[in-house]
């Protein structure tokens, strides 16, 4: 990416890293497994809706947990699964990467934007090529945080935003990826 790619992605992210901040600045005292407004704000951040109440409870259970007991992207899907019975790498992702700012998001932009495809929902093996595909992604981030292009990100992210500190570089090049559709 270009300087003017970067900085029309930073401009067009900025409304939803003035969100991410506020959501990471609750996280710590919020019980999230209760506290509506923290839901409230994470659900509009990451477009959650239209779950059934025993959904949210579950998500946001684990989310509470692993404040105290960081847990792993496959350990969330498998969680998930065992207690709503569903397949949502998404979802998984952005709860694992808001314990840890460290692990990327997965989503559709994301996945076309490192070379990723999501595995077949009907496949009977997602749940397994989901965790693959999700390390994949973890290394591909991180390999691209160290070259030239990723440097060239996260320098001129921290050159256009003002919270840049609080967040990872990691956090800063998923906004990037993210408003880079198509690219």
């Amino acid at each position: 990416m270009d300087r003017e790619e970067i900085d029309h992605a930073i401009e067009q992210a900025r409304r939803g890293i003035g969100q991410y901040l506020e959501i990471m600045a609750m996280l710590p005292q919020a019980d999230v497994s209760a506290g509506a407004d923290f839901q409230r704000k994470y659900n509009a951040f990451y477009r959650v809706r239209q779950r059934s109440p025993e959904w949210y409870a579950a998500y946001y259970g684990i989310l509470e947990r692993g404040k105290s007991a960081r847990a792993s992207f496959a350990s969330v899907l498998d969680e998930m699964r065992a207690l709503t019975g569903r397949y949502e790498p998404s979802f998984c992702s952005k709860l694992v990467s808001t314990l840890d700012p460290h692990a990327p998001v997965w989503d559709t932009w994301v996945l076309k934007n490192t070379g990723h495809k999501a595995p077949a929902y009907a496949s009977p093996s997602r749940f397994e090529d989901a965790k693959a595909a999700y390390d994949s992604i973890q290394r591909r981030h991180q390999g691209f945080l160290g070259s030239a292009a990723g440097v060239r990100c996260v320098n001129r992210f921290n050159e256009k935003v003002s919270g840049y500190y609080k967040m990872t570089d990691l956090k800063k090049v998923d906004f990037i990826l993210w408003q880079s559709r198509g690219r």
